[in-house]
Order: C-alpha cells, then sequence, then structure tokens
C-alpha cells in the first residue's frame, strides 16, 4: 500500500467517526462549551477544517483556499485568514458560531478537495518539500500530520457530544 492510499483510507474512516459523532446535534449542542475557555464542537470542526484548506489547497496545492475562494468565511460569518490556532480566550469566546448545517458543508468541500489530491499525487510529490524556505517538512510530512490532526480532533468532538447527550442518544 502506498502512502496516499494509506491517508484516504485513515479519512474515510476519520469522515465515518464525524458523522456519527456530529448525527443529530442541535445547534445549541454544537455552540456549546464546558467551561469558558474551552471549544465548542462547531468551533472544533472549523478550525479542523481551516487547517486542512490551509495545509492542503494553500500550501500543498499553492491555491487560494476554498474558504476564500468559494465564499465560505462570508457563508460561515468567521473571521478572515485565521484558522483558531492560538487564540485567546477573548478570540474564543467573541468567535461568531455559524450554523451547523454551513459549517459541515464547508468541511465536506475542503475534504473533497483533499480526497481529490490524494488520488492523484505522486510518490515523488510527497517527497518534496512543501515550502522550500522553511524546510524540513515535506508534502507527505504535511499530510500525515494533518490525518493525525484531523483524528485528534474528531475525538475532541465525539467527546463533547457524549458529555452532552451520549452517542447513542
Amino acid at each position: 500500500m502506498q502512502l496516499a492510499e494509506a491517508l484516504i483510507k485513515s479519512l474515510v474512516q476519520s469522515g465515518g467517526y464525524l458523522r456519527k459523532a456530529l448525527d443529530g446535534l442541535t445547534q445549541e449542542e454544537t455552540a456549546w462549551v464546558p467551561a469558558p475557555e474551552s471549544n465548542s464542537i462547531a468551533f472544533i470542526l472549523w478550525h479542523m477544517a481551516r487547517g486542512e484548506d490551509f495545509f492542503v489547497i494553500r500550501v500543498i496545492q499553492r491555491q487560494t483556499e476554498l474558504y476564500e475562494a468559494e465564499g465560505w468565511r462570508q457563508k460561515l460569518g468567521t473571521p478572515p485568514k485565521e484558522t483558531g490556532f492560538g487564540y485567546t480566550i477573548e478570540q474564543l469566546q467573541a468567535w461568531p458560531v455559524p450554523k451547523i448545517e454551513i459549517l459541515r458543508g464547508y468541511a465536506e468541500s475542503v475534504r473533497r478537495r483533499t480526497m481529490e489530491l490524494l488520488k492523484i499525487i505522486s510518490p515523488e510529490k510527497l517527497s518534496e518539500l512543501a515550502r522550500p524556505d522553511r524546510p524540513p517538512d515535506t508534502v507527505g510530512d504535511i499530510l500525515c500530520r494533518e490525518v493525525t490532526e484531523i483524528a485528534l480532533h474528531i475525538g475532541q468532538i465525539a467527546y463533547l457530544r457524549g458529555i452532552q447527550r451520549g452517542m447513542n442518544k
């Protein structure tokens, strides 16, 4: 099995876990936070999609992120050029919670683009420096890290869902 095939399989599995964790949640449940300095399900999903969009579309493909190119920033009503990384408590609390349906649409659009890339990417491309001006990460390194980040964030989403209603309710 090639690296790209393994990454595709991992993302397909993660996508199933994400759908299960989000299934049936209300807007209020996706906006809920267990403490003022904590992330909501909606914020984690946004941050996860923003990170994937930034690294896959902007860094690896060197294209305009879907967040701007497809108008998702306006549809979501979330801040420009941000991914949620390193947010302060004040930024987190001021973050406007978008409708979960629109947020899911953005995440799905980004994932489709990631999967399209992984279906055609060559082993040589995976070995290239992603940003020659900022070594040492290769394209493969970034993709592996993104798959790990996605799995971690989906676990956080599932945990927050479990706190609120359990996985089977």
